[in-house]
């Protein structure tokens, strides 16, 4: 409780980041997806196609831009990211042209899904030591928050004001959020330890990791590959649910209300998660958090009732729950933080080239006249793969000092 009333300030900021994100992000987007789909006559692979595209870009621009965090005070990037975003969202009401829809997703999910999910895991990586599992758990309720509340609320306000319409209360809030985020960071954090000073926190063999570095060793890419099904699965299947509403013969509305279970899930998973990896370490944590998504994925695949649909909507929740502490601490504790912008630019922009996959596939695979039940049923099979592949990885990787990873406040 003492440490949640000294960083208040902090901890808030960063969960409305995270919870602005959220108008960048698949579950959000999606909403609209039969009313996008109708009004510009798009088949589900095009409209896959247009939404891989856009989110394909983003992921370079990642690549580019995310190592900005590391060079400008986090108060410019912000006002710069949140301005963009509620711009793009304004955008969604006058498009009339369908060769505008791939611009306006790229800059959707660059500025939403990608640096506003990027900039507070960067702040918490560089503001906190032992405690940034804590810190992130804390933080993140704000992207769940938004979860639970933004389906019901806009599938809502179609009915009232019309698909277009809402993305401009979408503006309207994140305008609100920008001077209160400034205002709270007003004082930056600063380390208020000799402990907490970055320069303590390395990474594997005890130093700082670049960029160059990262690429060239083999732990970046046993995890990162496994890293991807999160992005990729979460993203088709939120991208396709109204797609699995007209084959489960389940209406929309009454789906997007079991969202809370998946945020109820997402969050109890995120607050124990904080806790267990900075009590236990990420390595022996990381080689399970897969599973309950594939369990999820099951379920649905060949559940009929909304029973089924809330059990596996749970499950999905806990991996999702898991994956966004894990990310945030598996950065900083193997790699150092130092040059944790640049370093982690590659996973935040490997991440968004992830979800441009999910729907471009899925995509295809119906077009091409597959049964949704069976695509559910193959992604539960290979995060089962994946799940091994982790637990071989954090076998044979190197070993960090237990004093790199336990510094700090």
């Amino acid at each position: 409780m003492n440490f949640i009333i000294e960083n208040a300030r902090w901890l808030l900021a960063t969960a409305l980041l995270y919870f602005s994100s959220c108008f960048g992000q698949t579950f959000f987007i999606s909403l609209f997806a039969g009313e996008i789909r109708q009004e510009f006559d798009l088949s589900h692979g095009d409209w896959g196609a247009i939404y891989s595209g856009g989110t394909l870009v983003s992921a370079m621009a990642m690549l580019v831009f995310g190592g900005y965090v590391d060079k400008y005070k986090i108060t410019s990037n912000i006002k710069i990211v949140i301005i963009c975003l509620s711009l793009l969202c304004l955008s969604m009401t006058f498009i009339e042209i369908v060769w505008v829809l791939p611009l306006i997703i790229f800059g959707l999910r660059f500025f939403g899904q990608g640096m506003l999910i990027h900039i507070p895991a960067v702040a918490i990586g560089k503001w906190y030591g032992k405690n940034k599992g804590k810190a992130l758990s804390l933080s993140i309720m704000g992207f769940s928050i938004g979860e639970a509340i933004f389906p019901v609320i806009f599938v809502s306000l179609f009915t009232v004001i019309g698909w277009r319409n809402s993305w401009v209360v979408g503006m309207i809030i994140l305008l609100f959020l920008l001077p209160v985020i400034l205002k709270l960071l007003s004082n930056e954090r600063i380390p208020n330890s000799k402990q907490e000073n970055i320069s303590n926190q390395l990474g594997m063999q005890n130093k700082h990791w670049t960029r160059k570095e990262a690429l060239n060793h083999w732990v970046f890419w046993a995890v990162i590959v496994p890293f991807l099904i999160p992005p990729i699965f979460s993203t088709a299947f939120f991208f396709n649910m109204v797609h699995l509403t007209e084959i489960k013969d389940w209406s929309l509305i009454s789906f997007t209300a079991l969202f809370p279970f998946y945020t109820s899930m997402s969050i109890f998973t995120t607050l124990c998660s904080g806790w267990i990896l900075d009590k236990f370490g990420v390595e022996k944590i990381l080689p399970f958090y897969l599973l309950p998504m594939s369990l999820g994925l099951l379920i649905i695949s060949f559940g009929n009732t909304y029973l089924y649909a809330m059990i596996g909507l749970a499950f999905l929740g806990m991996t999702q729950g898991l994956a966004m502490t894990i990310g945030g601490t598996f950065w900083p504790n193997y790699y150092g933080t130092k040059n944790l912008g640049s370093v982690r630019s590659l996973s935040t922009s490997t991440m968004v080239f992830g979800t441009s996959l999910g729907p471009a596939i899925v995509g295809m695979l119906l077009d091409f006249g597959h049964n949704y039940n069976s695509i559910l049923l193959g992604m539960c099979i290979l995060a089962m793969f994946a799940s091994i592949s982790l637990a071989i990885t954090m076998k044979h990787a190197p070993k960090l000092l237990s004093n790199n990873i336990n510094k700090g406040a």
